[in-house]
Order: C-alpha cells, then sequence, then structure tokens
C-alpha cells in the first residue's frame, strides 16, 4: 500500500466538486453584487472592468455583462490614446472568449462594436483571425457575419470576397456557409435585370455547372444542392397589378398578384355612361368606402368593399337613356377595364396573366438532362430526385405533372421521415396545375364561380387568395385538418363542401361571411359545442353533419334545432 496514489473514490470527487461549485457561487454573486452597485452609482472604474472581465472569461454569454463594459467606454473621460488602448485590449478579451466559446452571440458582438469604435483598425488582422475561425469551423455563421461586417466597414471589393468564397467552396463542397455567402455577393455583382432570375442568365449558367460538379462528387451532401435550389427555384416578383376583380352590386373583391397595400383614396372604382345625345358621365362609385383585407393584415392580396351603391339602378340604360356604359378600376397610374357579365349581374376583370408562371429554358432542359443520369446511377437519392422535380416544374408543369407527382410519391417511400413535408409539396403543385388548366379552359368572357378540388388527397391549401372569388368550392375527399385557417381567404364562398377531410375539431374554422351551405359529412368530429359555436358566428342555411361521431339521429339534430330552428339539417 506505502508509496501508492490515493484514489479518491466517486462520492470523494463529487464532494469536492460540490464545495468548488458552492464556492464559484458565492465568488460570482459577490462580483455581481459588486457589479450592479457600481452601477447604480455610475462608477466605471478599473476594479469593474477588472471584475467583469473575469466575468466574461468564465461565461462569455453573459449579454448584460457585455452592455455594462460598453457603458465603461462612453461614461469615462479618457483621452483619445487611452481610449484607443483600452479598444486594442477589448479586442484581445473577445480573443480569449471567442477561444472559449466561438459560437458566442455577446462576444461576436461586442466585436463589432469595438470595430465600429476605433479610429484605425487593423482590417488585416482582423479579416486574418476572422479566417483562422472559418478554418476552425467552416460552418460558424458569426464568423461569417463578422467577416460581412469587416468587409462592408474596410471597403474590400465585392470581387475579392468572390474569391474567398469560391476558395472555400473548392477547398470543401460541404461547406455550406460558404455557398450561402457566395450568393450574396453574386446578386450584388451580377443581378438579372429581367428579375426572373436570381443573377444574370451567363454567370447562372456557370454556376449551375460549378454546383452541378459538387453535387455529381458527393451527390449525399447537402450544400450543393440548397444552393442549386436557390439558383433553379427563385421567384422574385414585385409586381401589384390586378390579377382578378369582380363587382357586384353591393361588394367588390379584389384579388392582386403579389402582397399590395390599398387605402380608400388610392383606388377608384369608376363607371362611364355615354347618353343618347353622346354626352359622357363618369361617376366614382367607391368614394368614402372602406377597404378591407380577408386576413386583416396591411399587405394582402385579397381587398374586399361593400356598400349599397356600386351598381346603380339600369333602369335608365333600360329606358334607352343611356346607349353604353363602361366600369375600370383605377389603381395608381394603371387602368383595367372591366366586362360585364351575361349571366349575372356584375362586372368583372381578369388579367391574361395565369396565376402559374411558365418557364421554358434550356438550361433548364440541360440540368433535367443530367440529372436524369445521376437517378440513373443514384436511384434513391433523394436530393437529385427533389432536384428533378423542381426542374420539371419550372420547365413545363403541365407536360410534367403526372410524373412529378410520381417521383413525390417515391420521395414518400425513399424519406419517410420527411413524408409530410413532400405530400405538402405534392398539394401545391395539384392546386398550381389545377388552377392553371382551370383558367385556361374557363370562357374568357365569363368568370366561373364554381370550383372543385375534391380527392385530391391535398394535406395543405396553398395559394388560398386565388379562391377568394369563387361561390361553391368543393374540397371533400382531402385531408385538410391542419388547414382549417387557410379558409379564411374564402371570403365570397357561399356553399362550402369539406365532407370526408379526417377533421377532428372546428377549432380554427374562420368566420366566412357569405357561408350559406356546409357539408362536414364523413370527418371525425366530437364536440357539439365547436357546431354550435360555430353556426353563432354564421347565417348558415343548411348543414350537414352527418357520419360523423357526434351524430345521432335524435338527440343532435334535436339539439341543434332547439337554438336554431330555421336551419336545415341534412338527415340520412
Amino acid at each position: 500500500m506505502h508509496g501508492r496514489i490515493k484514489v479518491r473514490t466517486t462520492a470523494e470527487q463529487e464532494a469536492i466538486k460540490k464545495v468548488e461549485r458552492a464556492k464559484k457561487v458565492i465568488q460570482y454573486k459577490a462580483a455581481i453584487n459588486l457589479v450592479f452597485q457600481k452601477r447604480k452609482d455610475k462608477i466605471y472604474d478599473d476594479e469593474m472592468l477588472m471584475v467583469t472581465a473575469e466575468m466574461v472569461l468564465q461565461n462569455p454569454d453573459i449579454n448584460t455583462i457585455w452592455n455594462i463594459r460598453r457603458e465603461a467606454f462612453e461614461k469615462n473621460n479618457w483621452t483619445s490614446e487611452e481610449y484607443e488602448e483600452r479598444l486594442n485590449k477589448e479586442l484581445r478579451l473577445t480573443e480569449n472568449c471567442l477561444r472559449e466559446n466561438p459560437k458566442s452571440y455577446g462576444v461576436w458582438h461586442h466585436r463589432c462594436w469595438i470595430i465600429d469604435h476605433l479610429s484605425k483598425p487593423d482590417w488585416k488582422t482582423e479579416l486574418s483571425l476572422c479566417a483562422k475561425f472559418l478554418n476552425f469551423d467552416e460552418r460558424n455563421f458569426h464568423g461569417w457575419d463578422y467577416r460581412q461586417h469587416l468587409v462592408k466597414k474596410a471597403g474590400i471589393s465585392d470581387e475579392e470576397e468572390f474569391e474567398f468564397s469560391t476558395a472555400k467552396i473548392v477547398k470543401n463542397f460541404s461547406n455550406y456557409s460558404s455557398w450561402h455567402y457566395r450568393s450574396k455577393i453574386l446578386s450584388k455583382m451580377f443581378p438579372d435585370k429581367s428579375g426572373k432570375l436570381p443573377i444574370n442568365p451567363e454567370k447562372h449558367k456557370e454556376e449551375l455547372d460549378l454546383v452541378m460538379n459538387a453535387t455529381f462528387t458527393d451527390p449525399t451532401d447537402s450544400s450543393a444542392w440548397f444552393y442549386q435550389r436557390w439558383l433553379l427555384d427563385y421567384n422574385k416578383s414585385s409586381s401589384n397589378a390586378l390579377w382578378l376583380a369582380k363587382v357586384t352590386k353591393n361588394k367588390i373583391i379584389i384579388i392582386f398578384h403579389d402582397n399590395t397595400k390599398i387605402k380608400a383614396d388610392s383606388i377608384t372604382l369608376v363607371r362611364k355612361c355615354v347618353k343618347q345625345d353622346g354626352s359622357i358621365v363618369e361617376n366614382d362609385m367607391n368614394s368614402n368606402v372602406n377597404w378591407y383585407s380577408y386576413n386583416n393584415k396591411d399587405l394582402s392580396r385579397v381587398w374586399i368593399a361593400q356598400s349599397t351603391t356600386f351598381l346603380d339602378d339600369e333602369s335608365d340604360v333600360e329606358n334607352n337613356e343611356i346607349s353604353s356604359e363602361t366600369m375600370y378600376i383605377k389603381f395608381g397610374n394603371e387602368i383595367y377595364d372591366l366586362h360585364k357579365s351575361k349571366e349575372s349581374n356584375s362586372w368583372y376583370y381578369k388579367s391574361i396573366n395565369l396565376p402559374v408562371e411558365k418557364h421554358n429554358d434550356d438550361q433548364l432542359k440541360e440540368q433535367m438532362d443530367n440529372y436524369k443520369q445521376l437517378v440513373e446511377m443514384e436511384p434513391n437519392n433523394k436530393w437529385a430526385i427533389l432536384t428533378g422535380i423542381f426542374l420539371m416544374k419550372n420547365y413545363d408543369s403541365v407536360k410534367y405533372h403526372e410524373k412529378i407527382l410520381q417521383d413525390l410519391s417515391a420521395l414518400i417511400k425513399i424519406d419517410s421521415l420527411r413524408a409530410n413535408y413532400y405530400a405538402d409539396i405534392r398539394s401545391k403543385y395539384i392546386i398550381d396545375n389545377k388552377l392553371l388548366t382551370f383558367w385556361q379552359e374557363e370562357n374568357n368572357f365569363e368568370m366561373n364561380s364554381v370550383i372543385d378540388l375534391s380527392n385530391l388527397e391535398l394535406t395543405n391549401l396553398y395559394n388560398e387568395h386565388f379562391f377568394s372569388i369563387f361561390e361553391q368550392i368543393n374540397l371533400s375527399g382531402n385531408q385538410l385538418n391542419r388547414s382549417l385557417h387557410r379558409l379564411v381567404a374564402l371570403q365570397n364562398c357561399k356553399k362550402l363542401l369539406l365532407s370526408n377531410n379526417k377533421l377532428k375539431n372546428l377549432k380554427n374554422f374562420p368566420i366566412l361571411p357569405n357561408l350559406e351551405y356546409l357539408s362536414l359529412r364523413y370527418n371525425e368530429l366530437t364536440n357539439i359545442e365547436e357546431i354550435l359555436n360555430l353556426l353563432k358566428h354564421h347565417n348558415i342555411i343548411t348543414l350537414d353533419l352527418r357520419d360523423n361521431p357526434l351524430w345521432n339521429t335524435t338527440l343532435v339534430p334535436q339539439q341543434i334545432l332547439n337554438i336554431y330552428p330555421n336551419l336545415e339539417i341534412q338527415m340520412d
């Protein structure tokens, strides 16, 4: 036994650690009390700076302590030379802290503050330090953000940063942060004037070749694939032009291509009449009308106004007092001529642009052919299959619609952990395709008020604003239990079919002011209070609740009819 080092037992080691922790807690509390008392007394002396320096070295994520140190620099009356010297010491302090925690928000923020206050920062040293941290961890986004801050302050050219990102990518195709950084630089250096691509076509092709090399080198790495998605699935739109408009006697519904803000004085509905004597009369039909968005937001794609005077009594036309009339909407500097419906007392506007834009590009076709080869070599590579789907959609979504759905079904099996994600993509593409074909087939001289989206296995309702114009919408036979909140766009809907949608509750069902007929048949509803609450906020005339767990042919209908005796309940 003699001469051997005594090994402490686990219990002894834990006891020692407990004593050490208690000692540190006491020291920390004493330091905190000291610092906060000095702050209260506005004493920002060397003792405070020394204590706070020790604190951040032990734990650099205490943002309050960094704030107090910045206060000390602002409150002290140091000479210019001393101020600069202390800032340089502060740089060394943050560098020591970053060695302990290179991803500390507080430390990187404080270092940016120091650089902003130094009269002559050493840019070369700072960039070298930044590169050192990025070599240690290429995905440290704090380091990339700090580099962007340095580049902006030092006036370093985009060309130099482009070369830096290229070197990082060539060294490691898996460097996601470098790809992302590269996208920001390229957008500034090579903008596409048409707005259809993230960068100009020539550079776009070069980048596609680069990223293709990366994806073929390592098909399983996600970094290059995400960059490629940015190149291929880019969709920039700043248009606030009208897409659809419908005017009835007491309502205007306008759907824009993009989120738009409107006010009563920024949009005008005008009726222009030519009388028998040749005189022309123009009347503003929506003066003092309040516009509101369907989602109650300042920026929206759907805007609605209600009144009793949008369409005047047409007896003057029938009495031959007026030979012709036209209507138009003026928004900004644009005039949108309305067409009069022959089937109903309404006027409407349709944009010549379809809601789903079709792309035809030689680059896309070339990419499709290349990734078809990759899929043949790597049939279970989810990234290659997913990229092929995006390529087909952007190239010709109608022609490749069935192939897209087949590949999405394959992805659901290959990557089952993300099955819901692929199912939602599938829903979006089905809705896009349905809208596209619907408008292609519709009579250009009328506006259809009925659309059928039943039995499409939709798991989510996308682009719901496009359905704001319809009065009858069939969504039966889908799986929209997670999308009830999106129905808020259906402000013009009178008849809504939601049968067989696996609905377990109606908690997110929005208020639809025009709803008269609602079918909730073949769902999983169990709470009659939710039904009563829904009826309370709507003027529903006909309700179908059959084949739900709550349904009872005698009790449930009678309970509802006791409260709403004029309601028509569908019975077996």
